[in-house]
């Protein structure tokens, strides 16, 4: 569930778990977990919106379940998924750095089906890199603990909203954020023209662009493009 912005904004989705045929193709409304990929992200009582109580949460993030923030009747599972996608894959790509710790704490799938399954759809070596991934953080997740927080704050940011335009802040979108070292850069505005969300500055004066950081969602698009490789994307720590 999501709208029309680019990589890098939080979306929604749904996965019904039996052991018979699941025929409902409708959202799910009330889960019985929430699992979330992201560690920004993790700190906001959204994610546990409507979750059932008794329910479970798992959540890409270094703290200790205990010290988790969120408030309500559920269980608090944590994992540090982006360190171990970082060290294992070499990028960010939490979903399989996070399906060993779904698989601990719940027990309604195991390690080896999930490991058939990477070597199904991912032979060779990108399966064995994204199967260690799945063993490291079924090795490594804490929990799963009941909430310390009782009640839910008065106020929570939506994140099941569009991108910037919509919010006046993305910033707690970003994994990574972008440093711009004008000493290296050439003045060639790739960046400048590629941004798709505007967040990058461009000032005539001095020729050099500038992050407006409120509106960067830290996709890495502008990293990416730069000729020159004047810009560098910097692991935010949540």
């Amino acid at each position: 569930m999501y709208g029309t912005e680019r990589r890098g904004a939080p979306l929604t989705a749904f996965v019904r778990i039996d052991d018979v045929r699941v025929r409902e193709r409708e959202l799910v409304h009330n889960p019985g977990i929430s699992i979330v990929l992201d560690p920004l992200i993790a700190k906001e009582q959204s994610v546990v919106d409507n979750l059932l109580p008794g329910g479970l949460v798992i959540l890409n993030s270094a703290s200790e379940p205990e010290d988790v923030k969120l408030g309500g009747d559920f269980k608090i599972a944590t994992v540090d998924a982006t360190t171990i996608a970082l060290e294992t894959l070499g990028r960010p790509i939490t979903n399989t750095a996070i399906l060993g710790a779904f698989a601990k704490v719940t027990g309604l799938i195991s390690v080896e089906s999930i490991e058939k399954a990477l070597k199904k759809n991912f032979p060779g070596r990108i399966g064995e890199m994204n199967i260690a991934a799945v063993k490291r953080s079924y090795a490594e997740v804490k929990g799963p603990v009941q909430a310390t927080v009782k009640d839910a704050p008065a106020e929570k940011a939506d994140i099941h909203v569009g991108g910037y335009g919509v919010l006046k802040d993305v910033s707690s979108w970003r994994v990574f954020t972008p440093e711009i070292d004008v000493d290296k850069c050439i003045s060639c505005k790739a960046c400048w023209i590629f941004c798709p969300e505007t967040a990058i500055e461009w000032d005539e004066e001095t020729k050099k662009p500038s992050i407006r950081y409120n509106a960067c969602k830290g996709c890495g698009v502008c990293a990416n493009e730069c000729p020159v490789d004047a810009i560098e994307m910097v692991r935010v720590e949540a």
